[in-house]
């Protein structure tokens, strides 16, 4: 389905047609297709997702995209994957605020990792991809910020967990990181503004939010050496657990929870709820020879 010029749909006829175009994203064995289901799909968020009026309506009927709100609702973010090939993914969507106004976000993790800048402060322009599947509000010195836990593909052999931060300035402009992680010594780290976890693609690792312990709780990894030829050196899951725990606006480094039993761990689900289901909302049928 191919969207053209800049036509308002209503609202039933949108969200019909954002299902329609995130089936193709997923399921369309032809990348040129699936690429200008992307296209249209952008462009069509862009050119409806422009009043208070649309930012009220929801999308019920779009699967493989995440749409997260804040505990304040005061905008809605917006992403979605696709496979581009066996060794790439790229990421779309948008931010639009109470007020109605949309920002696209331009995925440009590729070249962010090629230039070394996969830490630093960016902008909606110049975006880390991710599939976002948890948002959460913080406060840190009086100002506002939202921290977002994702997924990037990454690659055919390793994938990536993240741990952004998103707020906006005075103008209301997106910016993506902040200093607001300690490590295990609790002093001030004026370095990594995100943190990725990249991990073999052959493992499983978990890295959610648990309300009861009020932790971000992850897998904690440990480097190996290539798995499958070309691989490279990787890493995965050692059997413990380490997390973030938020305090004052902050969030600490806990290396190893040795002190959690295993059976106290809530793993929250991915967008899915469904057995059987990956990131995407797709069927698990394959796995890495």
């Amino acid at each position: 389905m191919c969207i053209k010029g800049k036509a308002q749909l209503s609202y039933s006829q949108l969200d019909s047609t954002v299902s329609s175009l995130t089936q193709t994203i997923l399921n369309n064995i032809h990348a040129d297709r699936r690429k200008s289901a992307v296209d249209s799909l952008t462009l069509l968020l862009r050119t409806n997702l422009t009043n208070v009026l649309s930012f009220k309506r929801d999308l019920h009927s779009a699967q493989g995209i995440s749409v997260l709100y804040p505990a304040d609702s005061s905008f809605r973010l917006i992403t979605g994957q696709y496979f581009v090939s066996d060794d790439e993914y790229r990421y779309y969507g948008g931010i639009q605020d109470s007020s109605g106004k949309y920002t696209e976000l331009k995925d440009n993790s590729y070249e962010i990792r090629s230039d070394g800048d996969q830490y630093g402060e960016l902008t909606a322009a110049n975006w880390y991809g991710g599939l976002y599947y948890n948002l959460f509000s913080c406060t840190y010195q009086k100002q506002k910020y939202y921290l977002l836990l994702g997924f990037n593909g990454y690659s055919f052999y390793n994938k990536q967990k993240i741990i952004d931060v998103l707020h906006f300035d005075e103008h209301g402009q997106a910016t993506f990181g902040k200093n607001v992680f300690l490590p295990d010594t609790g002093e001030v780290d004026h370095g990594d503004l995100r943190i990725l976890y990249t991990y073999s693609a052959d493992a499983s690792v978990k890295l959610n939010y648990d309300p009861g312990l009020g932790f971000i709780v992850l897998d904690h990894l440990m480097a190996m050496k290539e798995i499958y030829p070309g691989q490279g050196p990787t890493a995965v899951p050692d059997g413990s657990l380490e997390g973030y725990k938020y305090n004052a606006g902050l969030w600490q480094h806990i290396n190893v929870l040795d002190q959690v039993p295993l059976e106290n761990i809530e793993v929250m689900p991915i967008l899915d709820k469904r057995k059987g289901k990956d990131i995407q909302g797709k069927d698990i049928k394959k796995k890495l020879k």
